[in-house]
């Protein structure tokens, strides 16, 4: 192994075929890296084909385990929530915990970040309404109603703000983001205690992780366990949605993500403070140097930092 916390792609698909001859001793699987990254990551994955399956392997490095672990508890549960109709989970076919190798089905379609370039502008609210919609069937067994208590989130960035100015090397544009901040912490006295929702939230979702097949939409890479503000997951999709596009409109995709998830008990108030911290939690993760999407997915937070209302 290359060291404990990262796995190369040959190691990965050596423990995957080894994993598969176990599983299915009958079929010889082809494997093709899903993603087209040829360093060691913490975790790999693979289609596993065969003419008469495809399943998707997904290898952990040794210092994940509690994580694999995790992602197959979490995805059996939400496998077996999202089991019929439009809004679908992969089910786990097998977990192989002595090399961390989780199976599950297999979605055959492109994910919404390929088709979103090919689809009409006067269409893509489309997409970000089933989007919201897969969301909400996401949430909605654990969605409860809770009064907004925002503190931790707010002294989380200004923690953040203050490493960077001691840091050598801190986020991109700290000083601005510090501007931005400012006007969250005026905008706390009046979101504190408005009616909002917590629900096990997705917590990595973006465009790549949905996928049209079969006639339904399939969110992957579902892991955490833990309850959060949905609002994670809506501003996480619209800051992908924004940053993909060639003409970004915060209010018409925001407003067809929230027609999709249909969030009738978060206060206005409550949305725009939830909104804004969540952008600048997308700025405070971005280097000082970004890259070109990292560049982009800076700007998509700044234009919901500049909305003077709630986009949901």
């Amino acid at each position: 192994m290359t060291a404990g916390s990262r796995l190369s792609r040959a190691e990965a698909q050596a423990l995957a075929r080894d994993a598969l001859a176990e599983q299915h001793p009958e079929r010889a699987f082809g494997l093709g890296c899903l993603k087209n990254i040829d360093r060691p990551m913490r975790a790999q994955v693979f289609c596993a084909a065969h003419p008469d399956a495809h399943l998707v392997v997904k290898v952990y490095a040794p210092a994940e385990a509690d994580k694999a672990r995790a992602q197959a508890e979490r995805q059996r549960a939400v496998a077996a929530q999202l089991q019929a109709g439009p809004w679908r989970a992969p089910e786990v076919l097998f977990f192989d915990e002595a090399r961390l190798v989780l199976g599950m089905s297999y979605a055959p379609g492109p994910n919404l970040a390929e088709l979103w370039p090919r689809i009409p502008p006067a269409k893509r609210d489309v997409p970000l309404i089933a989007a919201g919609c897969w969301l909400a069937a996401l949430h909605r067994p654990t969605l409860e109603p809770r009064k907004l208590r925002p503190r931790g989130q707010l002294a989380w960035l200004e923690a953040q703000l203050e490493a960077a100015r001691a840091s050598d090397d801190g986020f991109a544009e700290c000083e601005n983001f510090a501007f931005a901040l400012a006007a969250l912490q005026d905008l706390f006295p009046q979101a504190r205690g408005r009616m909002a929702t917590r629900a096990v939230t997705h917590r990595d979702l973006h465009l790549s992780n949905l996928v049209s097949a079969t006639g339904a939409l399939w969110g992957l890479d579902v892991e955490n366990a833990k309850p959060d503000a949905p609002y994670r997951d809506l501003v996480g999709l619209l800051v992908d949605a924004l940053a993909r596009s060639p003409a970004p409109d915060p209010r018409r995709f925001g407003a067809a993500l929230a027609r999709g998830y249909g969030d009738d008990t978060t206060d206005p108030i409550a949305r725009l403070f939830l909104q804004r911290a969540y952008a600048l939690g997308v700025w405070c993760r971005t280097p000082s140097e970004p890259s070109q999407h990292q560049r982009a997915r800076l700007e998509a937070a700044k234009m919901i930092l500049a909305a003077e209302s709630a986009l949901f």
